[in-house]
């Protein structure tokens, strides 16, 4: 069976090779059938991530409105390969299934698990199923148009809860339409 593993990140910047992970959200679907709880985790920022942080004034600024910072400073946190451990138990325990990444601009993040998170990136597919893509697909295709409920927060469990909201209306959209597609009436 394939499941899709929703995942977003925080992370300090935009570079895959540099910046670091900060939070990672995730839970596992059967297509629109959510599987395991929403869980997310902060990672403990080492020396080099509180750097790129206070370089990066748009970051900074970011994770100081939406709270991630002042969470990371009060929070109990872990390691990135700690957080990699929980999501690959969530994985282990479906061991026939094959694993798709799913989430919102998913070529990010999955640059980011390339290199931060390579025992998760080896579970993957090579697919993703990337709402953004499908966004685009129906902005030029169809009038209506399923949107977010509200602007994103850039909080890693918040942020792909919405995007699985969002694939799930997508999903609507098109069991409303199939009948329409083949009717010659329609």
């Amino acid at each position: 069976m394939t499941m899709y593993v929703w995942i977003d990140l925080e992370t300090t910047g935009l570079d895959p090779d540099n910046d670091r992970i900060i939070e990672v959200g995730w839970f596992l679907s059967e297509n629109t059938l959510q599987i395991t709880p929403e869980q997310s985790v902060l990672i403990t920022p080492d020396k080099v991530a509180w750097e790129l942080m206070q370089q990066d004034l748009f970051v900074q600024t970011m994770h100081t409105k939406n709270g991630l910072l002042a969470d990371m400073e009060t929070f109990g946190s872990i390691l990135v390969e700690d957080a990699e451990d929980q999501i690959l138990e969530d994985l282990d325990k479906h061991p026939d299934d094959i694993f798709i990444l799913a989430g919102a601009s998913v070529h990010f993040d999955r640059a980011f698990i390339r290199n931060w998170m390579p025992r998760l990136d080896r579970k993957l597919l090579h697919r993703h199923m990337d709402t953004s893509a499908l966004r685009l697909f129906f902005e030029g295709t169809v009038h209506c148009v399923a949107e977010k409920e509200h602007d994103t927060v850039h909080r890693a469990l918040e942020d792909i809860v919405d995007t699985f909201d969002l694939y799930k209306r997508y999903v609507e959209l098109v069991q409303d339409l199939t009948p329409k597609l083949g009717d010659p009436d329609a």
